[in-house]
């Protein structure tokens, strides 16, 4: 604006912006007073009635829920919504073994009930063979640190639970939860054992009561 026409050595520049200054606040307060009117409600209009309430939550799922999702030869038809079912209503606990493998994706689509028994036998004999390659593998400095850490969290345990109660020498679900997570450490280097991790593992052990069930469902 001051290029524009030359200002006399008299006047400031802040005089020569005045005139720019004022027409740029004008059309500014005309835009706004546009926006506010296209916002403003109507004298009189009702307020936007709220929006309704979340639905209920449904019932825990049950035995008889779960085999609606199921088809012919104990398929999984419809994984989407028994995961909202879930979501929305927990798992009878007596359900929870079961239900627990099919939320934490360790059967492959589309497996008849025979098949996924076979498959966890599979994975089961895999787990097995997995754990003593890995312990044999690893360097002794190695495996005593990671099995170190664990033990760390793995005599924090809840011991109050039946499940993981009593003298802790010789504890068979104990000695479980540890070789599950040493096993899981080993078997990945780069991210090893982290604090916690024995606090989702130890749930998914007192409920499948199978290491290796419980070493897939953690993976």
């Amino acid at each position: 604006v001051a290029a524009a026409e030359p200002i006399p050595e008299r006047r400031s520049l802040l005089a020569a912006a005045l005139p720019f200054t004022q027409a740029l606040l004008a059309q500014v307060g005309r835009t706004l007073a546009r926006a506010q009117a296209a916002l403003a409600w109507p004298e009189g209009a009702p307020a936007a009635s709220p929006p309704p309430p979340p639905p209920p939550p449904c019932a825990p799922l049950g035995d008889a829920d779960l085999r609606t999702y199921l088809g012919p030869g104990g398929r999984l038809l419809r994984p989407q919504e028994l995961r909202l079912h879930v979501f929305h209503g927990g798992v009878e606990p007596g359900l929870r073994k079961v239900v627990w493998r099919y939320l934490l994706n360790v059967f492959p689509a589309g497996l008849t009930g025979q098949e996924r028994l076979s498959h966890l036998r599979l994975k089961s004999s895999e787990y097995s063979s997995l754990k003593a390659a890995l312990a044999a593998r690893a360097a002794p400095a190695e495996l005593a640190q990671v099995a170190a850490s664990v033990r760390k969290d793995v005599v924090r345990t809840d011991r109050a639970h039946p499940y993981f109660g009593g003298p802790e020498e010789g504890h068979p679900h104990l000695a479980a939860l540890q070789s599950l997570l040493t096993t899981f450490a080993l078997g990945h280097p780069r991210l090893s054992y982290c604090q916690g991790m024995s606090d989702v593992a130890a749930p998914l052990l007192a409920v499948l009561d199978d290491e290796a069930q419980a070493f897939l469902c953690f993976c």
